[in-house]
């Protein structure tokens, strides 16, 4: 299996992970305060997290945190998780979900300027086409989000950031530990939008339950979207984050009753086929690559 394979299978376990994630903090911003939940889902990712860093042996000094490509990293993360918990609040799942597929475009832009990765044609092509079926998804200059759309944005921008960061952290700092500091910092990043939000409440068993769900998928994708940028060609990995706009679709419509019209549907087809192209190109790309002295059979 190559690293591309290993990053796509990250990443899709990341993407479903995330939208899970979402849907469970929309379903709890009824009851509780963005800040709040914020901070407890942080508090219980984080201990989910210390575990796994205890297990694996990932644990690093605390000077690690303050080089500066990890400290912007923790700094983006802290505000992305922020901006999107609140914009779920006042935006529709799906919505949210497709503004944050311009993520996979931003990075790939990101990665050949910054990181110097080639971006071929093809590639271009297959990201392109599954933005634009996002974008028939959800068509998100048909409905008026007002201020909403600006926190989206903003969401948007730290995201990028985060996963354009995360690509330049040095390999030998684990992925878990990554995962593990980015926790702690968004949970401290609750406690700053506590002070203009509502009074905090006792949360309910159904409440806790939705936090608890949230806090695991936290641990899920945050691992395995730090595994899958620091895995592969950010070109042929990216466009398999595409996979959260319908799973959003179809958890909105499981969860609040929003059926897909035909163009959305039809979206949903483009976003499927820009992934399965992609994978092919990738599995094309390992069959007819020339083999290493390694894998030569004596013989040869």
């Amino acid at each position: 299996m190559t690293d591309n394979l290993r990053g796509i299978i990250a990443v899709l376990i990341a993407s479903t992970a995330f939208v899970v994630n979402d849907a469970a903090v929309k379903l709890v911003s009824d009851e509780l305060p963005s800040g709040e939940i914020i901070v407890v889902r942080g508090v219980l990712a984080t201990a989910l997290l210390a575990v796994g860093v205890a297990m694996l042996g990932a644990a690093r000094p605390l000077s690690v945190l303050l080089t500066p490509m990890m400290a912007l990293r923790l700094i983006a993360a802290g505000a992305a998780t922020t901006f999107i918990v609140i914009s779920l609040r006042y935006v529709p799942l799906a919505t949210v979900n497709t503004v944050l597929q311009v993520t996979p475009l931003l990075v790939t832009a990101g990665a050949a300027i910054l990181y110097a990765e080639k971006v071929g044609l093809r590639r271009w092509l297959a990201a392109l086409t599954g933005f634009a079926g996002v974008l028939l998804i959800v068509k998100p200059g048909s409905t008026q989000m007002g201020a909403a759309a600006f926190i989206v944005l903003v969401a948007l921008a730290f995201t990028t950031m985060r996963d354009l960061t995360t690509r330049g952290l040095e390999r030998s700092i684990p992925s878990v530990f990554v995962a593990a500091a980015s926790a702690v910092v968004i949970t401290l990043a609750g406690f700053l939008v506590a002070p203009f939000d509502t009074p905090w409440a006792m949360p309910t068993a159904g409440a806790w339950g939705w936090l608890w769900l949230s806090a695991v998928c936290q641990f899920i994708a945050t691992t395995f979207i730090v595994i899958a940028l620091r895995t592969g060609e950010i070109a042929v990995v990216a466009p398999f984050r595409y996979v959260a706009a319908p799973l959003s679709v179809a958890i909105g419509y499981w969860w609040w009753g929003d059926l897909p019209d035909t163009l959305a549907f039809v979206g949903i087809g483009l976003v499927v086929a820009a992934g399965l192209y992609t994978l092919h190109r990738e599995r094309h790309g390992l069959t007819n690559r020339p083999l290493t002295a390694a894998e030569r059979s004596p013989a040869e």
